[in-house]
């Protein structure tokens, strides 16, 4: 995890023009402009086939077309669109039975429906500029009407020559390599700076390392921010593969954490209606603590969920960062989870408002290898002072605290941490 180095430098006026802020200044612009749809397709994956997700703002009374996307759904059928208008958005999604990438007469279709069953644009929640859908693909026929107003908005171009590429690919157990270009370190600091833009062109999700088991104890990995899954790579190595199955998130960390943690609840739910499995572990690092306390705060608090009963923070700064408040005060451009991370955020006051202990066993691992610094206390890690990580509403709602004399990421791979981590688990697991 990258984020304190770049919090630090935020000061030193001669960063104050660099390409990362110019980037991040027109990623916020387009966060600000845009409406985001989230949506499931239900059965996508019982289809044995392509499935295309599509938006269209389709103005119904003049019968026109204005704009339109597609992304092809990933396994999973989740799907996200983004779109600067919150009107006239109408989402469906097809098969492809015969794989030629358009919409053919008896290939199962879905539309996003009214409570009279007639096609209705999606409904945007005002304060989050966010709608969700979802739906099952079958033997619905699209209006004529739309038709028409498709063909002449298209006039003659392709689909790919006239789609805005704006479509989100939200992976919910697609299996994928470690090592896959999408988790490049470089990846994570672009989802840092660049959060909406890495959303379209990477995508995010919950990934799996191979075929779902049922016999084997999924473990959830969640990096930090400006992190990846590969920051995970020792302990994916060492962990006991026949007897757990690692899975891993990936999500654009220079969001705000509330979002964050929701698209992270969302997902592990869908994965749960898929295979109902018995238990989920859930280990974090850095700034992935706070993401994944609220996502299993929603998870289990919320929804009422009784799956997920071990949760290990490795370094989280429970408590914010110092130096969030100059990134935020003296940054040309803010980050917009580093408004969650500065003492006394809104996020960070509400944070521990419900207590998991009863329900889900924290048990916090912080780090102390202190580096002289300007900015941080001296008790440190390099990175995240030790009060930051020793929270005292952390440590009351912790079932174990444990301190080790490793820098910020060397945690990660450090032989004590990575041992305790797997007693921990084989102790929650029968």
């Amino acid at each position: 995890m990258k984020f304190p180095t770049l919090l630090l430098a935020l000061i030193l006026p001669l960063l104050t023009g660099c390409a990362n802020f110019r980037r991040l200044a027109a990623d916020i612009k387009l966060l600000d402009e845009q409406y985001r749809i989230y949506g499931v397709v239900e059965n996508a994956d019982l289809l044995k086939v392509p499935v295309h997700a599509v938006v269209i703002e389709w103005d119904q009374q003049s019968n026109r077309v204005f704009s339109g996307d597609r992304i092809d759904l990933p396994p999973g059928g989740a799907f996200a669109f983004s779109v600067k208008s919150p009107l006239h958005q109408h989402v469906l999604a097809y098969a492809d039975s015969n794989r030629n990438s358009r919409y053919e007469s008896g290939e199962p279709l879905w539309i996003h429906s009214g409570k009279d069953g007639q096609p209705a644009a999606v409904t945007f929640d005002s304060s989050t500029r966010r709608a969700r859908v979802q739906g099952r693909l079958d033997k619905a026929t699209p209006p004529q009407e739309l038709r028409d107003a498709l063909t002449t908005y298209l006039g003659g171009r392709t689909v790919e020559e006239s789609v805005t590429h704006q479509g989100v690919r939200l992976s919910v157990g697609e299996v994928a390599r470690l090592d896959d270009p999408r988790f490049a370190s470089p990846r994570g600091e672009d989802a840092l700076w660049a959060p909406a833009t890495t959303a379209v062109t990477t995508g995010f999700g919950v990934y799996f390392l191979e075929s779902y088991d049922p016999a084997r104890t999924p473990v959830l990995f969640v990096h930090g921010a400006a992190g990846s899954p590969q920051d995970w790579r020792q302990a994916m190595e060492h962990i006991d593969r026949r007897r757990y199955q690692p899975w891993f998130a990936f999500y654009p960390s220079g969001a705000r954490l509330e979002s964050s943690a929701q698209a992270l609840n969302e997902g592990v739910k869908l994965l749960h209606e898929r295979y109902a499995f018995r238990r989920l572990h859930v280990v974090a690092h850095s700034m992935g603590g706070l993401v994944s306390r609220r996502f299993i705060e929603k998870n289990v608090l919320g929804d009422g969920n009784r799956y997920i009963d071990t949760f290990i923070t490795f370094s989280s700064p429970l408590g914010g960062h110092e130096a969030a408040a100059r990134g935020v005060k003296r940054a040309p451009s803010v980050v917009p989870s580093w408004r969650d991370m500065e003492t006394g955020s809104d996020f960070l006051d509400h944070l521990f408002d419900q207590r998991l202990k009863g329900k889900v066993n924290h048990h916090l691992f912080y780090s102390h290898h202190a580096k002289r610094s300007l900015f941080l206390p001296d008790e440190n890690d390099g990175s995240v002072s030790v009060a930051s990580q020793l929270r005292p509403e952390a440590k009351a709602d912790a079932a174990s605290v444990q301190g080790y004399d490793e820098g910020h990421v060397s945690i990660l791979s450090g032989r004590a941490p990575l041992t305790r981590a797997k007693e921990i688990l084989d102790a929650a697991t029968p």
